[in-house]
């Protein structure tokens, strides 16, 4: 059995500037948790697979396409490959979001 502690996983630079800590990062499959700070905002980007979003905590303007939406805690959010998207965080605390790329990608993510 492995355990992994969000406090004792290693923050992971990124071109967005927010906290990213990788949980679970296998061959096939890679999930990151991501705090915003409020007003912070991810630059708009395109994954090469499938996402799923989860968000833990907080409120948060998702962005996917031409697609806006405001959601918050316990909501879970699809995004297609090859689709820009972004996260914003519009509350007053942080916003917590846990980020499911199934498979694991195997080029990098391109910044818009």
């Amino acid at each position: 059995m492995k355990i992994v502690n969000l406090c004792d996983a290693e923050c992971k630079a990124n071109p967005h500037g927010v906290e990213a800590k990788n949980m679970y990062d296998h061959e096939h499959a890679l999930i990151t948790h991501l705090m915003l700070l409020p007003g912070q905002a991810l630059k708009r980007h395109i994954t090469p697979v499938d996402v799923a979003f989860y968000v833990l905590e907080g409120r948060g303007e998702v962005e996917i396409g031409e697609e806006k939406e405001i959601v918050g805690q316990d909501a879970m959010i699809e995004s297609p490959k090859g689709i820009p998207h972004l996260w914003r965080n519009v509350g007053t605390s942080p916003l917590r979001v846990l980020v499911m790329k199934l498979p694991r990608p195997a080029g990098k993510t391109k910044v818009l």
